[in-house]
């Protein structure tokens, strides 16, 4: 049997600078926009002729996609009409 040696070298680390990582996230607009996409996709489907699991994903979809709405939804509602400030809209 012949061993085999090799000389390893160690892993040299890049450094990069880095300016800013700004990740601009996700408004409260999109997030409904995409939860109403997904019960558009979903709005057609039969599940008449599904299985149990498959009905229980297209539930479960429409009930995350519900909650999404209504958080989001109340989120723009006390941005609008926040009571903090002396208004008289209402």
């Amino acid at each position: 049997m012949e061993q085999v040696t090799e000389t390893i070298e160690p892993v040299v680390e890049i450094e990069e600078e880095i300016d800013e990582l700004f990740i601009e996230p996700y408004s409260d607009t999109d997030y409904i926009g995409a939860a109403y996409n997904s019960l558009a996709a979903i709005s057609d489907i039969d599940v008449g002729m599904m299985t149990k699991n498959n009905v229980a994903k297209i539930n479960r979809i429409k009930r995350q996609s519900i909650r999404i709405i209504s958080h989001c939804l109340n989120n723009l509602y006390e941005e609008l009409f926040d009571n903090s400030v002396d208004g008289s809209d209402d």
